[in-house]
């Protein structure tokens, strides 16, 4: 029978790259891309072995009125079946920035906005519309770690992340050791942006089993991809060494193409020896500890309940569960 995955910014990169493999693997697969670029989603969908099993809607995670607006589209599509059944929702795009301090439409920091708040908003309004045996995958990174590996904060000297509240990441607060319009201070961003999305996996994961619900929910890290387009904000000499030096990064491990995290991507998202599997955190296709951070229970609580309060206070407020 049909379904439909909505993949978020499947248009490039990892999404795109994802895509390929489920057309491929997953012949009953109908690919939804929420993208704010139609034009540029036109044009890779015409790149696609099956561009016909593949529906474009416009989606801007820079603002929540449009996450809002989204949902109610796809969740008409999906009511009056001019879509499949929703099988899977995976929550791919994100921004990273190389410096300078940058807001959403709603004021809020763009990192932690993109990254965790509008993924967030937009899986509890479609929640309700998953079947019953739905499948969540968050794209994380192991970046989130509050003690990085030590070879990749050697080469990038990537900040820790730490948890410092809802409040105050929407702030675009950061430690007081960095500058906040640094580079340091964008990465403490973006890791953390990653963290606040392993703190939101296990307490849906466990709101989830609470209610005995057959959705899963599981976050893959797809590890360093130098060269692709999360590097984009980067200018100069950085953005030519993130093209052209970095790939060469991909003979270590935990280093790797966008077609291989793709395809590992796409097998989370869809593959039957995965069916069930919840609450856990994915390196390719091994499930493995995430950071101790991130499995603080008080601090999945905290976030939520943060969470809550910042949408309730937009004017494109978001309901979400208590």
């Amino acid at each position: 029978m049909p379904h439909s995955i909505l993949i978020t910014g499947g248009h490039t990169g990892l999404g795109l790259a994802t895509s390929r493999a489920l057309l491929a693997t997953t012949p009953d697969a109908h690919l939804i891309w929420a993208t704010r670029s139609r034009a540029m989603a036109e044009q890779a969908a015409a790149s696609l072995p099956a561009p016909g099993r593949l529906t474009i809607l416009p989606l801007d995670l820079n603002a929540l009125a449009s996450v809002h607006h989204f949902a109610d589209e796809l969740l008409d599509c999906l009511q009056t079946r001019a879509l499949p059944p929703l099988q899977a929702i995976v929550c791919n795009a994100g921004i990273q920035f190389a410096d300078g301090q940058h807001w959403t439409t709603d004021g809020i920091e763009q990192t932690f906005g993109v990254n965790y708040l509008a993924h967030f908003a937009l899986v509890e309004r479609l929640l309700p519309a998953l079947e019953p045996a739905g499948r969540l995958v968050l794209v994380g990174s192991g970046t989130h770690f509050d003690a990085p590996r030590v070879w990749t904060a050697a080469l990038f000297g990537m900040p820790p992340a730490q948890y410092l509240g809802a409040a105050a990441l929407a702030r675009g607060e950061v430690p007081a050791d960095l500058d906040p319009a640094s580079a340091p201070a964008n990465q403490f961003r973006y890791s953390t942006s990653k963290l606040c999305t392993l703190l939101y996996m296990y307490e849906l994961n466990r709101r989830l089993r609470d209610t005995s619900s057959g959705v899963t929910v599981t976050t893959f890290d797809p590890g360093l991809m130098p060269g692709t387009g999360l590097g984009r904000a980067n200018h100069g000499a950085a953005l030519w060494a993130w093209q052209n030096v970095l790939p060469v990064l991909r003979l270590f491990p935990g280093v790797h193409s966008t077609e291989t995290s793709g395809r590992n991507l796409a097998w989370l998202a869809a593959d039957p020896a995965v069916a069930g599997v919840t609450g856990q955190y994915f390196e390719g296709r091994r499930a493995v500890p995430s950071s101790a951070l991130a499995r603080q229970s008080r601090l999945w609580a905290d976030l939520w309940a943060g969470t809550e309060q910042l949408l309730a206070a937009q004017p494109a407020a978001v309901a979400v569960g208590g």
